[in-house]
């Protein structure tokens, strides 16, 4: 694999499709640039696994014609939670109606089969340009965050953050507020749900390193942004 596709082994994809043995095919073929790749078999299973996950997924990639759920509806309940998730549809068909849907639901590209590795190659440099432009996020004038080099630039003085602090910030940038069930399941992935203490130390240590008062707490609920 090119170097160059390094950046997208620490995001987490979910793939759906209904045929099993093109499923695993293409399966096999996603984890050369992926590490982590959820799989569901049609669009009830695939939305299953996006509420289960959806602080985790990072693009989804998705067939058109599925038994139960199809796609596109897959896709609009989708929209209801994340208006900006990448979704790629794939289909075997280009049905116009399909893709007109697919333009209202903002997904960054529309993919016929097969599925040859030039199509592969060519949707890994559109996820590489989503993430190069996404991965910098403009807080505020004098404040710029890099999730993927999990740097906070206050003042053109870099701030080298910790991994769980590169999360944080992320769901920070991403949400209008972080809930605390939403930092144990991505900061802590519910293996052990930290104690009060210990999640007071990590806000502690944190906002030592950033400006005063850059996100407060709202009692009971979690934190957010202060801008």
């Amino acid at each position: 694999m090119n170097d160059k596709y390094k950046l997208l082994k620490g995001k987490t994809l979910l793939y759906v499709e209904d045929d099993i043995k093109l499923q695993q095919n293409i399966v096999e073929i996603l984890s050369n640039f992926f590490d982590t790749i959820l799989v569901a078999s049609d669009g009830d299973e695939a939305y299953d696994r996006y509420i289960e996950n959806q602080n985790k997924i990072d693009i989804v990639i998705t067939d058109i014609n599925m038994p139960n759920t199809d796609g596109i509806i897959f896709c609009k309940h989708i929209r209801e939670f994340d208006k900006k998730l990448p979704i790629v549809i794939i289909s075997a068909y280009t049905d116009t109606d399909y893709l007109l849907d697919s333009i209202d639901l903002n997904i960054i590209t529309y993919v016929t089969k097969p599925f040859t590795t030039k199509k592969v190659l060519s949707l890994m440099d559109k996820f590489l340009d989503y993430f190069q432009l996404k991965s910098h996020i403009i807080i505020k004038d004098s404040i710029e965050f890099d999730y993927d080099s999990g740097t906070v630039i206050v003042d053109e003085e870099i701030v080298q953050l910790t991994q769980k602090e590169t999360k944080f910030f992320k769901l920070l940038s991403e949400n209008s507020i972080v809930t605390y069930d939403m930092m144990y399941e991505y900061m802590w992935d519910y293996d052990k749900a930290p104690s009060q203490d210990a999640i007071k130390s990590f806000i502690k240590k944190f906002k030592k390193k950033l400006p005063a008062n850059l996100f407060q707490n709202k009692k009971g609920v979690g934190y957010y942004l202060s801008i």
